[in-house]
């Protein structure tokens, strides 16, 4: 029996060299070439032979299998197909692999992919691990500005252009002419120039393409900007025109076999309707420096770039070079700095025609990926970069913008999710919109008034009146309301006390539905006391610090112009009738005087003195001078006199020296202006 194992295990091993041993030579040979292409950064192609071999090598050797998964999953993530990324670090994290890089990419990946909470934890983890990383801290910054911004969207609007979009990348738009009636930009379709393929993406490299716009506002299709000598077979993109388009500033990416050979700054003038030889503006002399993504200042005196030269923040800064005159040579490379620049990357610098320096990074905390960032030149340096949020900016990578001249419109570059490969995306910033609407109620029971008008009166001179209906609603809709504009509202409706509410629009981040509600006061038939206003004694003097208590008065009289009311001013029981009435009177015409000093027609107003022959009925719990009077109480002589202190009789006292109000009519109407009529009098011709 053991013989017999023995020479079944030997089978075993002859049928294992025999059929595997080619085999796994030859995966060994895959994983060799994919490591050497992988290290020129031919990740395309690097990635086809890492997941072929990885399966047999894994089942051989579980941590050169995780190695070679790792090498995918970065193979994907500098391929920007992050879902794969995503799948492929998971698959190494959770092998324990040994480079805690891992992690980090992990949660980069679930970002771009937006599963935040689940990218925080390993972002956390990372840190914990790698404390003087500054990439653990920022992605959990990140975290919180991404749901904060996610929260918070801009009245932005994005669309893609798939008129100028192909299967390939499309990217880095720019105007083409001093109209802003064309557009080149970069692509690596099938149309671009050359036959060989980019190592790095397994695509052809890009070359400039134009599209251009009718005067109808119709795009053309993408046609290449030439057959040379700008386009080349070698990576053409980022360009920069100045002011007049008659002056292109772009990168182009040399290349021999096998080797990189970086990116250089390259111009070209217009010559007609074709562009001259390109020159290089040299701004390096050092041929492992790459610099590129010009940005041409509107006097052409300033030129920024992105480059990894020594000196800089990080990985890839922005960088200015100045000069006298645009046709002077450039001066010594400046960084932006601190303000600017981070420890990771800023790229694809933009400058409006007002100094404003927009830019890609994925250093300041963002969504994920690059954002584009906005800051303003300052005596010194520059304002802290902002964010230009959701949805300029997304979980992939978003640069590349450029703006039509004064106005808040334009295109940019991004991988947003539903984009294939980069694609180019237009912006504006979208009308807001605004609504008012509210419901009218009766303010003793909150029964909705149906027939109330409403008047909308807005700063802008507009005026516009719509009725209630039967829940006593009412709407204004976004043909109405508009931006920058106070309105007053004006609520009337017969038997009821008109009152007015405002609402503006001024300052307005977005589109938005404004809600005023009313509830309207029914006309009693009963006097309404004012707030309180005292005298002096035997005095009918309005004393100015009482004045204020009439404002309210004085608004509803204006509020409600038809209604004629009835002052009705009350003393207390003391003294004779005679005194009494005579001293209401006038505080009551004190009053009356008021109110026409105030702009309110003599004619709706009648004074009445009542003296001490109307004592007053409390309507609802009342507490004086730390006396409580409760409601349906009639401050009569004999209640007062029947009240335990004189304190507490001063007090009730105080309480029926009033002034009130009570409306008589509302159907007063103002008398018609009279016209003079007949000759003029002498001296007036």
């Amino acid at each position: 029996m053991m013989h017999f194992s023995f020479r079944y295990y030997f089978l075993l091993l002859i049928i294992f060299f025999i059929f595997d041993t080619p085999e796994l030579v030859a995966q060994n040979r895959r994983v060799v070439r994919a490591d050497q292409a992988f290290e020129l950064k031919q990740y395309s192609e690097a990635l086809g032979m890492y997941r072929r071999a990885y399966n047999r090598v894994r089942r051989k050797d579980r941590n050169e299998g995780n190695r070679v998964a790792y090498r995918a999953a970065l193979c994907y993530r500098y391929l920007n197909d992050h879902r794969s990324a995503e799948s492929w670090f998971r698959r190494v994290v959770r092998s324990n692999y040994p480079d805690s890089l891992a992690i980090l990419y992990f949660a980069e990946s679930l970002m771009h992919n937006g599963k935040f909470d689940e990218a925080l934890v390993q972002f956390q983890r990372y840190n914990e691990l790698a404390p003087d990383d500054w990439r653990g801290q920022y992605g959990i910054e990140s975290i919180a500005a991404a749901k904060e911004l996610n929260a918070s969207p801009t009245p932005y609007e994005v669309e893609t252009m798939r008129l100028f979009n192909s299967r390939e990348d499309d990217l880095t738009p720019v105007f083409g002419d001093h109209r802003a009636s064309s557009l080149i930009f970069a692509s690596s379709r099938d149309d671009a120039v050359g036959r060989d393929a980019d190592p790095w993406t397994g695509n052809k490299h890009t070359s400039f393409f134009i599209v251009y716009q009718d005067r109808a506002g119709n795009w053309s299709r993408p046609a290449l900007l030439d057959e040379g000598p700008v386009n080349t077979e070698y990576n053409e993109g980022a360009a920069s025109l100045n002011a007049s388009a008659t002056r292109m500033y772009f990168t182009r990416c040399l290349r021999s076999p096998d080797v990189d050979m970086g990116c250089r700054i390259f111009v070209a003038e217009r010559d007609g309707a074709r562009w001259n030889n390109p020159r290089e503006i040299p701004l390096v002399t050092d041929s492992a420096v790459t610099v590129g993504h010009p940005a041409i200042s509107s006097d052409e005196l300033e030129l920024y770039f992105v480059s990894d030269m020594p000196g800089g923040q990080g990985e890839t800064d922005i960088w200015v070079v100045r000069r006298r005159a645009p046709g002077d040579s450039f001066g010594e490379p400046e960084n932006l700095g601190p303000e600017i620049n981070t420890p990771g990357n800023e790229m694809f610098p933009y400058v409006r025609e007002d100094g404003s320096l927009f830019f890609a990074s994925d250093g300041h905390p963002g969504l994920g990926g690059l954002d584009i960032f906005m800051s303003q030149p300052k005596p010194g340096g520059w304002t802290e970069p902002e964010n230009l949020g959701v949805p300029i900016n997304s979980t992939g990578d978003d640069f590349g913008i450029v703006f039509y001249p004064g106005r808040e419109q334009g295109f940019l570059s991004s991988n947003r999710p539903g984009s294939r490969g980069y694609d180019i995306y237009s912006f504006y910033l979208a009308p807001f919109l605004f609504t008012i609407k509210g419901v009218v109620v009766d303010e003793l029971n909150d029964w909705p008034i149906r027939g109330a008008d409403i008047q909308l009166i807005g700063s802008d001179g507009s005026f516009i009146q719509v009725e209630t209906d039967q829940r006593g609603e009412f709407f204004f809709g976004q043909d109405v309301v508009m931006e920058n504009t106070d309105y007053d509202l004006l609520v009337s409706r017969e038997r009821y006390f008109s009152t007015r509410g405002q609402q503006s629009t001024r300052g307005a981040e977005r589109s938005q539905d404004y809600e005023v509600n009313f509830k309207l006061a029914p006309i009693p038939d009963r006097a309404i006391p004012l707030p309180e206003i005292l005298y002096e004694f035997a005095s009918w003097e309005l004393l100015p610090q009482f004045k204020d208590s009439l404002d309210g008065l004085v608004q509803t009289l204006k509020d409600n112009p038809t209604i004629v009311i009835e002052l009705a001013s009350h003393t207390d029981s003391r003294g004779t009738d005679q005194i009494n009435d005579t001293l209401s009177q006038r505080r009551a015409q004190t009053v009356v005087d008021f109110l026409i000093a105030e702009g309110i027609e003599p004619e709706r107003l009648h004074a009445r003195g009542y003296g001490k022959r109307v004592p007053r009925t409390i309507e609802r719990d009342i507490e004086r001078e730390g006396f409580q009077f409760s409601a349906g109480t009639v401050l009569n002589e004999a209640y007062i006199d029947g009240l335990p202190t004189e304190e507490h009789q001063d007090a009730a006292h105080q309480l029926n020296r009033r002034t009130e109000f009570r409306v008589l009519s509302d159907d007063f109407r103002p008398a018609e202006p009279t016209e003079p009529t007949g000759p003029s009098p002498p001296g007036n011709q």
